[in-house]
């Protein structure tokens, strides 16, 4: 399927990113955010292009700034940049030619899950949203104790999303979570899945972890992710 290599500004710095294209367009289309030190280079997101694509929905996948090829240090990333840097691809592509503005879905990994929980929530453009291993809150040490190379300032900033109270707002939502994640419990999945509305759906991988590293899992997430997108955008 073919690939297009895109840039987008964001906050004055440019992020690159890639789309799938299936062979008919225009076509609906996924946005892939990806976790806090992760890439749209991961195998996860490679399958999920690849997949998407032969099935006739294209999916971009990018690098928040700080990440990847993109612009930035990821010492300055804060819940609001990577949202502002979701805003940014989501403009661009409602303005893309090959692109259904009308049939963009949301994608997300981990952090990239938990910033489209707020986009989805607050617009409606967004027709359907996956999560992937996604937390509820993000909590690390103390604020005045930032682990490297996160700073105080990005756990100040997390203080002011409730993804509870927004994923009340989203409907056409799939949560995927593995029960032995060692990152983000169970428990926070199971909070998301209770609070967001009809329809929903909340899949639990029996032994599966944050990354979702076995390969049948992996398959398995990336075909419900499909069938999701499949029956809602």
């Amino acid at each position: 399927m073919p690939l297009e290599f895109v840039s987008v500004l964001s906050g004055g710095e440019r992020l690159y990113g890639v789309i799938h294209f299936p062979s008919h367009t225009p076509s609906p289309l996924v946005i892939a955010s990806h976790g806090l030190f992760s890439s749209k280079e991961s195998d996860k997101f490679t399958m999920l292009g690849e997949r998407f694509s032969q099935e006739g929905i294209a999916l971009l996948r990018y690098d928040h700034r700080g990440c990847g090829e993109s612009e930035g240090d990821i010492g300055e990333t804060t819940p609001s940049s990577r949202l502002q840097d979701l805003d940014s691809i989501f403009a661009f592509t409602l303005k893309h030619p090959l692109v259904d503005g009308r049939r963009i879905g949301l994608l997300g990994s981990s952090m990239g899950g938990f910033i489209s929980i707020f986009k989805a929530a607050s617009d409606p453009r967004v027709k359907a949203l996956c999560l992937w291993a996604t937390p509820a809150e993000l909590r690390g040490k103390e604020a005045s104790d930032p682990p490297p190379p996160l700073r105080r300032e990005f756990f100040e900033d997390a203080l002011r999303y409730d993804s509870l109270k927004m994923i009340e707002k989203v409907r056409n939502c799939l949560i995927l979570h593995g029960r032995e994640d060692e990152l983000v419990p169970l428990s926070q999945a199971e909070r998301l899945y209770q609070a967001a509305g009809e329809p929903k759906r909340l899949f639990v991988f029996e032994g599966g972890d944050h990354r979702f590293s076995d390969p049948d899992d992996r398959r398995r997430a990336v075909e419900l992710s499909l069938g999701w997108f499949k029956t809602y955008l």
